[in-house]
């Protein structure tokens, strides 16, 4: 009965994601549509919302399953508040500090061991996200209000 409502929950959310970014004004022409992004996201969970509801069709209930599903509610959370913090760090901190800091982290709970990886994941991760939507999607990059690591390396 849980996966079939968590199924119809990611369902609904991704339903109201998908509407959110139909609201998302057009772009001009020569630009790329701002609500690309959110709209395939939304699109990919109302798909993840499918496999769920085809799985809870098919799972029959266990002792096991209830203990595992209960650690990996704790994880959702842990991960659901990193994300708040993380979005709401742009403003005063600007992207690549928060993304440094929050990287490692979420690596490190999705089972990345390696400290080597990790401390490389600072550097990297920020890189690559600021190649992809910055350079090439030619998204403008979030300043902070507090500290901003880019404008400092810009000079």
């Amino acid at each position: 009965m849980r996966a079939y409502a968590e199924g119809l929950v990611l369902a609904i959310v991704s339903l109201v994601a998908i509407w959110g970014a139909w609201q998302v004004p057009a772009a001009s022409p020569g630009d790329t549509w701002a609500g690309i992004v959110p709209f395939a996201a939304s699109v990919a969970l109302l798909g993840l919302s499918g496999l769920l509801l085809i799985g809870a069709s098919r799972q029959t209930s266990d002792v096991a399953t209830v203990s595992a599903g209960n650690g990996a509610t704790v994880q959702i959370i842990a991960l659901f508040i990193i994300a708040l913090i993380y979005q709401q760090s742009f403003r005063w901190f600007g992207y690549l500090l928060p993304t440094a800091i929050v990287a490692p982290i979420v690596l490190y709970m999705f089972g990345v061991r390696s400290w080597i990886g990790l401390a490389i994941s600072v550097v990297i991760c920020p890189l690559v996200f600021h190649l992809i939507f910055f350079v090439l999607l030619g998204v403008f990059p979030p300043y902070g209000d507090v500290f901003d690591l880019l404008s400092w390396i810009q000079g």
